[in-house]
């Protein structure tokens, strides 16, 4: 019989990162997610990572950063913006993504609301979030909305959301470079 293996998780700020940790973790993203992942590790440079260790290797991942959402009728929701849930595609299907997942609203205190632009939404679905019904949108650095009808985004509700946040309202966050959503 196979021992289990040695399951670590570990919380650091994207700018603590060692060297190696970062390229462990830009060699994780890339496998996962089948392309260079470098402009978007850059893009998480102010993000705080959790990352999984199964006997001593990095093998699954997400982080988070801060995102001002405006909802119809609450202004603005200060967000923990999931980002780059990923795991090693030679470890999938056994739990760590789920793990990484349901550690993450423990570390989310100080937020109104969690996030994420989802690619696979019944696995996020199973973990309690829910998918945006409502429009979406971004705001240009001129301030202008801009409809984004093409974009899908889950929350996640965390004890300092709104208790009448409609899930069918407008929806919109500040624009980033990348990928608004």
């Amino acid at each position: 019989m196979k021992a289990a293996p040695s399951i670590e998780m570990q919380v650091i700020a994207g700018h603590e990162l060692s060297s190696a940790q970062r390229q462990e973790l830009l060699a994780l993203c890339s496998a996962a997610y089948g392309e260079d992942f470098s402009a978007y590790l850059e893009m998480l440079d102010p993000a705080m990572h959790l990352l999984l260790s199964a006997d001593g290797a990095m093998v699954s991942h997400g982080a988070w950063v801060e995102r001002e959402l405006r909802a119809h009728g609450h202004g603005i929701l200060r967000s923990a913006y999931v980002e780059a849930i990923a795991t090693l595609p030679s470890q999938q299907g056994k739990g760590y993504g789920s793990l990484v997942l349901s550690r993450m609203p423990s570390l989310f205190g100080g937020y109104d609301i969690a996030v994420l632009s989802p690619s696979a939404e019944e696995f996020y679905r199973r973990l309690g979030w829910e998918t945006w019904e409502g429009p979406l949108s971004y705001r240009s650095p001129e301030g202008e909305e801009i409809a984004t009808p093409e974009e899908r985004v889950m929350i996640l509700r965390l004890p300092r959301t709104p208790a009448r946040l409609d899930s069918r309202a407008a929806l919109s966050v500040d624009w980033r470079p990348l990928e608004v959503w």
